[in-house]
Formats: structure tokens, C-alpha cells, sequence
């Protein structure tokens, strides 16, 4: 199965690697690396549902609460039992992926519109309950004291490459997953759910099956994000994000894994750019970015639905149709050339 990924995405995986391992020496500022970390971060959440709306055909306004479950798990696992962050990294895998299943079961029947309101109520409810669980999460106070990460000592590039490294698993498993006959079982619940049905495809467990696996690489990365900042409040793990999440998976493509992660680096230097912004232009606070986002989204939405990375890709492989016409259409008139000179 890896030879037939490299056959397909060799190039594309090359240039990934090659992007990924250069960009730390050449951003070599700390900042930047950061900058990376919480790119890196989000694309693991990011490529988690892309399998839940391109391929499994739901939408997912919780996503976020997952991320702040396995946040709050290994946080709590590492710090008030003392177990060391790589057990707590399991645990943020696993709790996760448990509430998902539990989620996913009890919203088994719902689509559209419905689904979202039931995810986007999910994460309301884990958002609250992170609040006023003072006693285990600290409450709006947060965590403090989270310890580090000891990956080849800890530092930031150190951080870098962990993070990336399991951004390339996800990727890798993901891309497999895609290529597989569980993914082509996916995309055709995508196009079409009766259609599915009437081939035998078991929807309700292909889709339960998207919404786990979803759910655990959201808590990996909630892991990673807990032991990389140190400390946790329950913020970062609402509404907001969840939007955010949405928007990086709608501009890079719905149905593509590579769109999933070109979307998040590009939602992510964009937010970064407002926030340097908005030390520079006075009156640029605030939920400047929940504006922009949301922009961006409907313009998509409205101009791109397929997303970047889909487009791209068209246009390529209609630019070499395009070329391999003209070249037969060129070798087509040598010929006739070349008999009328023989004639």
C-alpha cells in the first residue's frame, strides 16, 4: 500500500519533506518556530476533519472540543498523577476518540444542518463543563505547571520536528486510508448515502468510524498543545476555533487531504498576520480575525466550494490535456505533411 502512495503522491510527499525540514533553518527565529508548532498543531486537527466532511460527507462544529478534551487530559494525567506526557499523549488519544464514538452513536441519524447543531451543542456543553470542573481543570483559571515535552531536550526545535513527525503520520495514514477500499467506501457515502446502501456499504459505521479516528488525532494534538505551552485555560477550545478549523478545511478542499494542510498553513500565516497587525493599527483588536475568517469562508464558499488544492489540481490537469491534444494535434498534421510529400 506505501509503494502505491508514493507512485501517487511521491512528488507531492518530496516537496512536503522538503518544505517541512527546510523551513525551521530558514525561519530560524524562535518566533517563527512557534509559529510552526501551531501550524503543525492545527494540521493534525485539520486533516481529522477532512475525513469526517470530504470524505465521510458530515459536518463537524466540535472539533474543537475534542482538542480541548486531550488537551485536559494529558494535562491532568501528567500533572496531578504524575504520569509521564508520552502515557498522557495515549490517554489524550484515547478519551477523545471514547467521547467521539459515544457522540457519534447518539447522532447516528442526523445529517446536515441537524448534525452541526448537535456537534456545535457538543461543544458548548465540553467548553462549560472544562469551566466549572474547577477541582480536576482548574476552571477559567486554567493549568499551570504542565511539563514539557523531553524530545531530544525540549527545545523548540526539538518541538518542531516531534509535532511535524506526527503531522507526517497522520498524513501518511490518512493518504492510506484514502487510497484503501475503506476510503473509496467513503467517497461514495460522500456523493451519494442510498447510493451507498444499495452497494452494501455500511454508512453508519463508515461514518462512526471518520468521526472516531477524527476525534483521536484532534486529542493527539491537544496532547502536544498542552505539554508544548505549559499551561491550559478553556479559551482556546471553543466556537471559535471550531470556525476556524471549518475554514481551513473548506479554503484548502473539502475532499483532499493535501487541501486540509495547505488550508491550515495558510489560515495560519493569516492569523499571524493580524496579530502583528493589530499591535501596529490601532483598533484592529479584538475579534478582528473571527471577521476576516468568516469573510474568507463565504467567499469560498460562494467562488471556490471545491476548495484551493481542487481547483489547482483541475486546472493543471486540464492545462495538460490541453498540451497533449496540441502535441497529437501537431504529430497529427507531420503526418499528413509527410504523406502528402510522398505522394
Amino acid at each position: 500500500m506505501m509503494k502505491q502512495i508514493v507512485d501517487k503522491w511521491g512528488k507531492s510527499i518530496g516537496i512536503y519533506l522538503f518544505l517541512m525540514i527546510l523551513f525551521p533553518f530558514v525561519m530560524s527565529d524562535e518566533y517563527y518556530r512557534s509559529v510552526g508548532i501551531i501550524i503543525g498543531l492545527q494540521a493534525i486537527v485539520t486533516i481529522g476533519l477532512c475525513l469526517v466532511m470530504g470524505l465521510a460527507g458530515q459536518i463537524s462544529l466540535g472539533q474543537a472540543a475534542f482538542w480541548g478534551i486531550g488537551a485536559y487530559t494529558s494535562a491532568v494525567l501528567t500533572t496531578k498523577y504524575g504520569l509521564p506526557p508520552f502515557i498522557g499523549l495515549i490517554a489524550a488519544a484515547i478519551v477523545p476518540g471514547l467521547f467521539a464514538f459515544i457522540l457519534g452513536r447518539a447522532i447516528a441519524g442526523l445529517q446536515g444542518y441537524y448534525l452541526a447543531m448537535a456537534t456545535l451543542a457538543f461543544g458548548y456543553i465540553v467548553q462549560i463543563g472544562i469551566t466549572e470542573w474547577e477541582p480536576v481543570t482548574g476552571g477559567a483559571n486554567g493549568m499551570i505547571s504542565i511539563p514539557q515535552m523531553t524530545f531530544f531536550g525540549g527545545s523548540e526545535l526539538s518541538m518542531y520536528f516531534l509535532i511535524w513527525g506526527v503531522v507526517t503520520c497522520v498524513l501518511l495514514f490518512s493518504l492510506n486510508l484514502l487510497n484503501s477500499r475503506v476510503g473509496r467506501a467513503f467517497r461514495a457515502i460522500h456523493k451519494s448515502e442510498i447510493a451507498a446502501t444499495s452497494m452494501g456499504i455500511d454508512v453508519r459505521k463508515f461514518k462512526l468510524n471518520a468521526f472516531v479516528v477524527s476525534g483521536m488525532f484532534a486529542g493527539i494534538s491537544g496532547g502536544l498543545y498542552a505539554h508544548y505551552m505549559g499551561i491550559l485555560d478553556p479559551q482556546p477550545f471553543g466556537l471559535h476555533e471550531s470556525i476556524k478549523f471549518l475554514t481551513m478545511v473548506v479554503i484548502g478542499g473539502m475532499t483532499s487531504i493535501w487541501g486540509a494542510l495547505v488550508g491550515t498553513i495558510l489560515i495560519g500565516f493569516i492569523s499571524e498576520g493580524l496579530v502583528l497587525l493589530s499591535e501596529v493599527v490601532p483598533g484592529l483588536q479584538g475579534d478582528v480575525d473571527t471577521i476576516v475568517f468568516g469573510a474568507i469562508l463565504v467567499l469560498f464558499i460562494m467562488f471556490m466550494p471545491e476548495g484551493l488544492v481542487p481547483r489547482i489540481r483541475t486546472a493543471f490537469e486540464k492545462g495538460q490535456a490541453k498540451k497533449a491534444k496540441g502535441m497529437a494535434e501537431e504529430a497529427q498534421r507531420k503526418q499528413q505533411v509527410e504523406r502528402k510529400a510522398a505522394t
